[in-house]
């Protein structure tokens, strides 16, 4: 294999500073990012990782096993600011790239983990050296300007779940349903009754019947063959026609999963254009440059997979590791109780105590359910996670016990979305790791 590539990490911008949330910490994935660029095709064999970013931080240790894992090279930069102001690595992260150019010239391809503007520049610069970029940075947080002028720009989903597809943040009962404020969704509005009751039959006929109202519409349709319409006037006029849609009800935690559920077997199908935002066409008519998302089919509500999916979007997150990474670690917690200490430090403490048999990200994501399901008192109460001492409550010292509140979280979460489950799957993805 060539190794060809060079990949540098701006670790704030990625988490917008310290001050980071519960859900970001839970959502985000070097790995993934990892993975998200790789799949570009553009990367021929890595030859250079750097993640920049203070790392004497004790806030940013729940990091430090994971970049390791991976192979990244952590590159200390001081000057670091609380607040969400000037990046501190961009200079040395651009000074490092440039250099990297000069003086290791089998480096054909870099990557820019970042959605900062002011990488535009270097990417112009690396281009002078004949050089190829590629971009990378949340949907929500990607500099246009630096989008731009990459070769390439991977568009990743905001691990604080900023991502416009996601629903269950809007799964409350109770949650009002949008004004229509689209004109189109407005025409609809005079055609289609908005229905009383939001049980599945119900659901999936009303999302039929606006679906076919695209189609046949003459403006709808002329809309869906020049440039596809987005998702969030479809979401509008679901929402419109049952103002108690909720998608994660019939087993889909992301809108556009659903909508590609109610498009199979139709005229219409979900695409992706060139800038990765998703959009409604008609099969005949795609935008050229666009993919074609599959149609997928009928969802078991009751499964593992399902309830993984839920439990893992919205809040409280719990993002569950693999079975018996999750008993190693409440079995390691429940023998040496945190009395204090920051999730950083718990996370290399029980790392380190498990002998790396269970990697680091599988340990921050086990903690982080504890600590959802409300097993730590966390010191002081009005700051971010990152700020917080955990210390395990008293009456939570043993793995049973762990057992039980982890069990009892989760289970409150699922019956809120589905109103009832089925406990032996819910025994399955846990009881059978942790007895």
């Amino acid at each position: 294999m060539n190794f060809d590539t060079a990949i540098f990490y701006d670790i704030e911008n990625l988490l917008r500073g310290y001050n980071f949330s519960q859900q970001m910490l839970a959502n985000f994935s070097l790995a993934e990012v990892l993975d998200a660029i790789k799949r570009t095709g553009r990367l021929g064999g890595v030859a250079v990782q750097r993640a920049y970013a203070n790392w004497s931080d004790p806030r940013l240790a729940v990091l430090r096993g994971e970049i390791n894992e991976l192979g990244i090279d952590p590159i200390q930069v001081f000057g670091f600011s609380r607040d969400r102001t000037k990046n501190a690595a961009d200079i040395q992260l651009s000074i490092d790239a440039v250099d990297l150019a000069h003086i290791r010239p089998s480096l054909e391809v870099f990557v820019i983990v970042s959605g900062d503007g002011g990488f535009a520049s270097l990417a112009k610069k690396l281009h002078e050296y004949g050089k190829t970029v590629v971009g990378c940075a949340y949907r929500t947080a990607a500099s246009r300007t630096f989008q731009a002028v990459c070769d390439e720009f991977v568009q990743i989903a905001d691990p604080e779940g900023d991502d416009p597809q996601s629903e269950i943040g809007h799964s409350i009962p109770g949650y009002p349903s949008p004004e229509v404020s689209d004109p189109r969704n407005a025409r609809l509005a005079l055609r289609i009754k908005p229905a009383a009751t939001a049980d599945r039959e119900t659901v999936l006929a009303k999302a039929r019947q606006v679906l076919t109202w695209y189609a046949d519409d003459t403006v709808c349709r002329n809309d869906l063959k020049r440039e596809g319409i987005h998702l969030s006037v479809i979401r509008e006029a679901i929402r419109y026609a049952v103002p108690e849609f909720q998608p994660v009800r019939l087993g889909f935690p992301k809108f556009i999963e659903f909508l590609q559920f109610c498009c199979a077997g139709t005229r219409l199908c979900v695409v992706r254009t060139s800038d990765t935002q998703p959009i409604l066409a008609l099969r005949d008519s795609v935008p050229s440059g666009a993919d074609i998302l599959p149609d997928l089919g009928e969802r078991d509500l009751h499964c593992e997979s399902t309830y993984r999916a839920l439990l893992g979007t919205g809040g409280p997150i719990f993002r569950l590791p693999p079975r018996q990474a999750l008993a190693a670690v409440v079995q390691w917690i429940a023998q040496h109780p945190p009395q204090r200490l920051e999730l950083g430090t718990i996370v290399e403490e029980v790392s380190a105590g498990l002998g790396g048999d269970v990697p680091s990200e599988s340990v921050k994501l086990a903690i982080l359910s504890l600590v959802s399901a409300d097993a730590f008192q966390r010191e002081p109460e009005a700051v971010p996670i990152a700020e917080q001492k955990l210390t395990l409550k008293e009456d939570l010292s043993s793995p049973a016990a762990l057992h039980a509140v982890l069990r009892q979280a989760l289970r409150t979460k699922l019956i809120q979305l589905l109103g009832e489950i089925e406990e032996d799957v819910l025994d399955h993805l846990l009881t059978a790791t942790l007895r």
